[in-house]
């Protein structure tokens, strides 16, 4: 093993039923003041009880430590590999991107890592992420591969919507006053991550299927089509996300959609009652294939 790929646990691919040879950097989720590894000692599963029963509990999420970075990148050293391609989630939304920049400036000397910033979240970071070791396999050079997923990056779009606005309020996703007044007149804002990487309210809309019906029209047209690949992210809803597909299915004619998870860390940002819908349009990852649809 001389080349790999690493991706940041807020990929989610934890919880995705698939093969692959990427490696975690696992990020921290707090629930009380208690620090969890993510995808170690708490899962989606388990973090969706704590929020759903005990509703009140602080939970916010932080990058993983420098030092652990360091002791998973000496590892992969002392086994030869010489080139590391790291996806990392948003660096507007966390400081991961950041934290492992400056630790693979340390081993520059012995081993050639690119940190690569995926501008997104969730299963759009996957995604890219198992291109990149499709690439990597096929040995491609890693400014290369980075070219690639610039590419992919730019045909994604996502939108999200949220029934239950309290954990964007407080982990400061949408502004303390403007989620006062969404909550007062039962406003489901619709949201989108920008080209920069940030998460921004792009539409205020009073009911949630009114919301889903919003996400559904922006992309009725390029749902059908053979050359994109469109999935929802689900946040363990079942409710929401029947009703959601049914609603897609009805409105596109499609008959069968991808459904992926949203990942832990997401989960503790947005709280367990979000649901998105994802598109690559024109331009479809490698292992868009790997995914059962329903």
């Amino acid at each position: 093993m001389s080349r790999i790929v690493l991706s940041t646990s807020s990929s989610g691919l934890d919880d995705m039923d698939i093969k692959h040879n990427i490696e975690l950097i696992r990020l921290r989720i707090h629930v009380n003041n208690v620090e969890f590894i993510d995808g170690k000692n708490i899962s989606s599963e388990r973090l969706q009880h704590l929020m759903n029963e005990v509703s009140h509990s602080p939970v916010h999420t932080s990058p993983a430590p420098a030092h652990e970075v360091a002791m998973m990148l000496s590892g992969l050293q002392n086994k030869g590999v010489k080139e590391v391609f790291i996806t990392t989630l948003s660096s507007q939304v966390s400081d991961s991107y950041q934290i492992i920049s400056e630790v693979a400036q340390s081993f520059k000397d012995s081993m050639d890592i690119y940190v690569y910033d995926t501008k997104d979240l969730n299963a759009c970071e996957a995604l890219l992420a198992l291109e990149a070791d499709y690439l990597m396999q096929q040995n491609y050079a890693m400014q290369d591969i980075a070219s690639r997923l610039d590419a992919l990056r730019r045909s994604h779009h996502m939108l999200f919507a949220a029934d239950d606005l309290s954990y964007l309020i407080k982990n400061k996703k949408v502004s303390t006053t403007a989620g006062f007044f969404a909550n007062l007149f039962s406003i489901k804002p619709v949201l989108q991550v920008s080209d920069a990487g940030d998460v921004v309210p792009i539409s205020k809309i009073r009911k949630i299927d009114k919301a889903f019906e919003y996400m559904v029209n922006q992309f009725e047209n390029v749902i059908p089509r053979a050359d994109s690949f469109a999935y929802v992210l689900s946040a363990g809803r079942p409710d929401l996300d029947s009703r959601f597909i049914a609603m897609l299915k009805q409105k596109t004619g499609v008959t069968d959609i991808a459904v992926l998870p949203v990942s832990a860390i997401s989960l503790a940002n947005h709280g367990p009652s979000g649901l998105g819908l994802c598109v690559f349009e024109s331009d479809v990852p490698s292992a868009a294939k790997l995914f059962a649809k329903f």
